[in-house]
């Protein structure tokens, strides 16, 4: 295969990735990074990147492309009067603050400890909402105030270290929190872009100083893939908006523990590997 070839293939797979994370975000309240991160790493170790700046040019671009898809994912949901303004509001300061703490430690944080963190807190979370009963209606409050907004914080901090737009922890943390199903997705959303647009400072500005960043690259967030992949990734967010609410809180209960239980199961792989 010739290298124009080549490029044009991976061109195609990054815009496919970024339209299957953008319907992803918008169905279940995820910033898409389960899609991102994985693609981007790949087309990274494709351009034979320094080995150091494969994983955080992958998080941190993912978080980059999150800050668009979520926004647009959000006012879907918004639109559909599916995001809990009151509980953003109380929640917003201590999400920003877990992701920016989040972008500015990756640097300094094992991988395999945090791919082990990761995968418990999916798993038990996926478990859980796949035996619980309430059919997704979230009408019992499980956690106080004070317990909520910790929550908040760690999801903040987890996600950025990630790259992912947090709805893999949030969702199920606003279920404990005594919000219905489609409510938690949609209030993810907007979540996750509270979550991307301080970490992905956070990164740009870790990664400002670091060696042999190729170019078009703020820190370590790369442009090039960012402006490739955000297109497309807006333009799935609305269509997985409208899927999420034509399904039943059920439904979209099961399918949202099945992907949790994947993500996790994603993670336990990487760790024995």
């Amino acid at each position: 295969m010739s290298f124009s070839v080549e490029m044009i293939a991976l061109a195609l797979a990054l815009l496919a990735a970024g339209f299957a994370s953008g319907i992803i975000a918008g169905m279940l309240g995820v910033g898409g990074g389960i899609v991102l991160v994985p693609v981007l790493f790949q087309t990274f170790v494709f351009f034979d990147l320094p080995a150091h700046l494969q994983i955080h040019m992958a998080v941190a671009t993912s978080l980059a492309i999150i800050c668009f898809t979520g926004t647009q994912s959000a006012r879907s949901h918004l639109a559909m009067q599916a995001v809990d303004v009151d509980i953003l509001k109380s929640w917003f300061i201590f999400v920003a603050v877990g992701a920016l703490s989040g972008a500015i430690a990756a640097r300094f944080i094992a991988p395999g400890g945090l791919k082990l963190v990761f995968a418990a807190l999916t798993l038990f979370m996926g478990l859980r909402m796949l035996l619980s009963r309430d059919g997704g209606e979230g009408s019992v409050k499980i956690l106080a105030a004070g317990l909520q907004k910790t929550g908040a914080t760690l999801v903040g901090f987890l996600s950025a270290l990630m790259g992912i737009g947090g709805g893999t922890l949030s969702v199920p943390l606003l279920g404990l929190s005594g919000r219905d199903v489609h409510k938690a997705v949609g209030t993810s959303s907007a979540i996750g872009v509270v979550i991307a647009v301080p970490a992905t400072i956070g990164f740009m500005v870790a990664g400002w100083s670091v060696p042999d960043l190729p170019p078009y690259s703020i820190g370590y967030v790369n442009i090039m893939a960012f402006v490739l992949m955000i297109p497309a990734s807006v333009l799935g967010a609305p269509f997985g908006a409208r899927l999420a609410h034509r399904l039943s809180k059920p439904v979209l209960k099961y399918i949202f523990a099945g992907f949790l239980l994947l993500s996790s199961s994603r993670m336990i792989i990487a760790l024995l590997s």
